[in-house]
């Protein structure tokens, strides 16, 4: 007969065996602007995709998910926060999600998980995201033999992993650029030979940029391949959710940047034995957004509070077979200099109907592919073939020029050719959509109003402004133009009794009015401040050379002078702001700006005295 105590072990033992069962390891392969009709097991027959159509046999294939964003940043932020880009503050690419913003390797720290990224992380600013990181050198854009790890980063940590840490459960996001741009030269295709998709514009350098995406997908399945091989050798495979994904479509004409189906729907496959059906195919409707909250509920931990997305773990057994009724997705666009705004908002539902709102329809869409990306170039021949062929001349305006209203019906349109919108049998239609994307814009709080007027700067001959709250990134900038010899910064200030940080600008120095003083804090910690001021609001102009000659003047008296012996005016890698730290929420002299700054305003190498 079995001892009370050998029965008591026996029973936690159960108990805690069980409870490792419930709590899997997972494993996110994060491939980088990968189209869902590229891929072999969702009907491509020129790419080769071995690991991940085998990763499909063996375990669920999603065929409606979607991005919450067709740009890497705001994407990769919705997915490790489970808000939409307006709501985690990431809407256009490398901005920084708000101030304490929860986020994925929190919420499953906190669960007791190792939370590790390999590669690329893209999301900003990174200390937010407490990932254990590994693989950086695979994680940089450049040069693009290390996007393959090939010091075998990945492969190593899984092995000692479960050698040094058995006990632990581990959340390993594994994100190599490809198939991002530049793509690897082509060696497996032969061009001619290819299925162009029907969204592409039948050239010679397109069929070429293809066959080079193409082999850069077939490394990205190779690396897949590495990790499924590290899995088995370890003996984790059936303790482990394995999940492919990418962060959204391909860098091609109304794919990437664009909220048309080819931007936003993505491959989405999942292995986890003994849990996931093998070979099965589901048609529910998901978005990356989902991706935080069903993390954390396969972890046991709950849902937290506020999220936009919702988990679907009982997708994933079985338990449902449908999930959300709508998606939403937006484009905020990059932050480049020589970009038009072009904003859109979309929303798709489950029955297959996709609604798109653009915001400035009589501007020039302008991506990357236009001029800036010249690996495998193709652009300038779609231009000259628009000239005489029809089809190249509908898909090049189709990229160019977006109307106000668009609708597409997914179940018999999926390459978005036929635009329903101004079709009186889809008005209703189009009236309910409109509806639904207001409702959900109203939920997340964003305006109309909000959405034309952007976060760009407004950019005038010799100088540039900023709106309080809101920030730019040095990439808005032409840095060439704006190489100020003299930098002027003017504004008019209230209730400087409390007060906060005027502006930081690009980290050489941030601006502060606290309390009745002004002052500089520079990078390196050095801080100069004026006396105390004995009025709360006035005029400040703020003059600094290239030389590092600093004067200060508030209500035209001169109130700080000070020889700060270095260049602070170029621009460089960062963010110019008004009222706040860009992702960050200080105290004190760099809080946010209580109270109200008006016209801040930039100038370059001399204030105008012209009417």
């Amino acid at each position: 007969m079995l001892s009370f105590r050998c029965i008591v072990i026996c029973f936690f033992s159960g108990l805690c065996a069980s409870f490792a069962q419930e709590r899997p390891n997972m494993v996110i392969f994060l491939t980088d602007d990968l189209n869902q009709t590229d891929v072999g097991c969702y009907g491509n027959t020129d790419v080769r995709t071995p690991n991940m159509d085998s990763l499909a046999a063996e375990g669920m294939r999603f065929n409606k998910a979607y991005a919450a964003a067709p740009i890497c940043t705001p994407s990769r932020s919705a997915m490790f926060t489970g808000l939409y880009p307006f709501r985690n503050g990431s809407q256009m690419n490398h901005f920084t999600v708000k101030p304490n913003t929860a986020n994925l390797p929190q919420l499953l720290k906190k669960l007791g998980y190792r939370v590790v990224i390999a590669g690329k992380t893209d999301v900003f600013p990174l200390h937010n995201f407490p990932f254990e990181r590994i693989g950086e050198e695979f994680g940089r854009y450049a040069p693009i033999e290390n996007r393959l790890d090939r010091k075998k980063e990945t492969v190593q940590m899984i092995e000692s992993h479960f050698k040094e840490h058995p006990e632990q459960p581990i959340c390993l996001i594994v994100a190599p650029w490809v198939p991002h741009v530049p793509w690897f030269p082509n060696k497996d295709f032969i061009p001619g030979k290819l299925k162009l998709p029907n969204y592409l514009a039948d050239t010679k350098a397109t069929r070429q940029a293809l066959s080079a995406y193409y082999q850069s997908i077939g490394e990205a399945d190779k690396m897949l391949g590495e990790v499924m091989q590290a899995l088995d050798k370890a003996g984790q495979k059936n303790s482990t959710m394995l999940m492919f994904i990418s962060d959204q479509g391909a860098q091609f004409p109304s794919a990437k940047w664009t909220t048309y189906d080819q931007g936003l729907r993505v491959p989405m496959i999942v292995r986890w034995p003994g849990k996931v059906i093998p070979g099965t195919v589901s048609d529910a409707l998901v978005s990356l957004v989902d991706l935080t909250p069903t993390l954390v509920d396969l972890a046991g931990g709950k849902k937290p509070e506020g999220l936009d997305g919702e988990s679907f773990k009982n997708v994933l057994l079985n338990r449902k077979k449908d999930h959300h009724s709508y998606i939403f997705a937006e484009t905020s666009m990059e932050p480049h200099f020589w970009y038009n705004y072009t904003p859109s908002r979309t929303v798709i539902t489950d029955d297959g109907f996709h609604y798109i709102k653009n915001y400035h329809p009589g501007v020039r869409f302008v991506t990357h592919i236009d001029k800036v990306e010249q690996n495998e170039f193709y652009f300038d021949t779609w231009v000259a073939a628009a000239e005489n062929d029809p089809k190249a001349r509908f898909l090049l305006n189709r990229y160019s020029y977006h109307p106000p209203d668009e609708l597409y019906n997914l179940n018999t349109d999926r390459d978005e050719f036929n635009n329903l919108a101004l079709d009186p049998a889809y008005n209703n239609k189009t009236v309910m959509l409109k509806k639904l994307l207001d409702k959900e814009l109203a939920r997340q709080g964003e305006t109309n109003e909000m959405i034309l007027e952007g976060t760009l700067p407004v950019f005038f001959d010799q100088s540039y402004t900023i709106r309080q709250s809101r920030s730019a990134s040095d990439l808005s900038f032409n840095k060439k133009r704006w190489n100020p010899d003299v930098l002027y910064i003017t504004a008019y200030l209230n209730d400087m009794n409390k007060g906060g940080v005027v502006c930081d600008y690009f980290s050489n120095f941030r601006l502060y009015a606290c309390h009745g003083k002004i002052g500089l804090r520079l990078a390196d910690g050095t801080e100069v401040e004026s006396e105390a001021i004995p009025v709360k609001e006035g005029q400040l102009l703020m003059k600094l050379s290239s030389q590092g000659e600093l004067e200060v003047r508030f209500n035209q008296e001169v109130i700080l002078v000070k020889a700060l012996k270095k260049d602070l005016t170029k621009i460089k890698a960062g963010y110019v702001t008004c009222g706040k730290i860009q992702g960050e929420e200080l105290e004190g002299k760099l809080q946010s700006y209580d109270g109200q700054i008006t016209d801040l305003r930039f100038t370059m190498n001399e204030l105008s005295k012209e009417p």
